[in-house]
């Protein structure tokens, strides 16, 4: 029994080389998180790292979604509750709680606070482009696609929208 479960344990290189033995072309890695347990995605070259917790400043009249800001190494963070952006339920902080410290398409570094971090997927290109035909609805502009994984889905995030908080 112990042997099978080591049979089923691969390296990330064996699976991308599954993955595009597959004929699927080339990958994409993604950082899967969860929020009010939907799983999203952003891609991981817009991920710079992720922290397990940071004293908030809060900023009088700023947007709700924005929490505040940190210091992070000397840079001021603007931090953003990913449950407020998507238009969800409050959550307090507990321990799988995480900021995403991420860029933004203005070139901005930006923390999302999420429920929690799960892990880094490869995603084939194909899938992720025929993920982000399939939406197309304006009610939907913070979502590139969503895509199957397994039993569940992942719903992959538009870094780009994120730069448009301070006018919502």
């Amino acid at each position: 029994m112990m042997n099978q479960a080591m049979e089923k344990t691969r390296t990330p290189e064996e699976y991308d080389e599954e993955l595009e033995a597959q004929d699927q072309g080339p990958l994409s890695r993604w950082v899967n998180f969860t929020v009010d347990d939907e799983t999203y995605a952003l891609n991981v070259l817009d991920v710079q790292e992720v922290l397990r917790d940071a004293e908030i400043t809060p900023i009088p009249g700023a947007p709700d979604a924005i929490l505040g800001i940190i210091n992070l190494r000397g840079n001021v963070v603007t931090v953003v509750d990913a449950r407020t952006f998507f238009g969800l339920e409050e959550k307090g902080w507990d321990e799988n709680s995480r900021i995403m410290v991420i860029e933004v398409a203005s070139g901005e570094i930006v923390g999302l606070v999420v429920d929690s971090v799960a892990e880094v997927i490869a995603l084939p290109q194909t899938v992720v482009d025929q993920a982000m035909m399939a939406v197309a609805d304006d009610r939907a502009r913070h979502i590139l696609g969503i895509v199957p994984q397994d039993e569940k889905l992942i719903i992959l995030v538009d870094m780009k929208s994120l730069s448009d908080i301070s006018a919502t």
